[in-house]
């Protein structure tokens, strides 16, 4: 029996680095979630989106994450 992939939905996290930890001088990150990124986008699209979300923030950039769902099924 063949799997069948059924995707969902994605979303789109950006995490910023808002200031440091004065006690272990670690970075203090804070995420950004925008939910309901289309399935079909392209992941070089929602990167440039990212960017653009980015440029309007006061904070830095960790890292830009895209986290796909899909279900799983025969």
């Amino acid at each position: 029996m063949s799997v069948l992939v059924i995707p969902y939905d994605s979303t789109l996290q950006i995490r910023l680095v808002v200031g440091i930890n004065p006690e272990s001088g670690k970075p203090i990150i804070r995420s950004k979630s925008f939910n309901r990124v289309k399935n079909t986008s392209n992941e070089q699209d929602v990167f440039d989106v990212a960017n653009q979300l980015i440029s309007l923030q006061k904070s830095s950039l960790d890292e830009i994450r895209l986290n796909k769902s899909e279900q799983l099924t025969s």
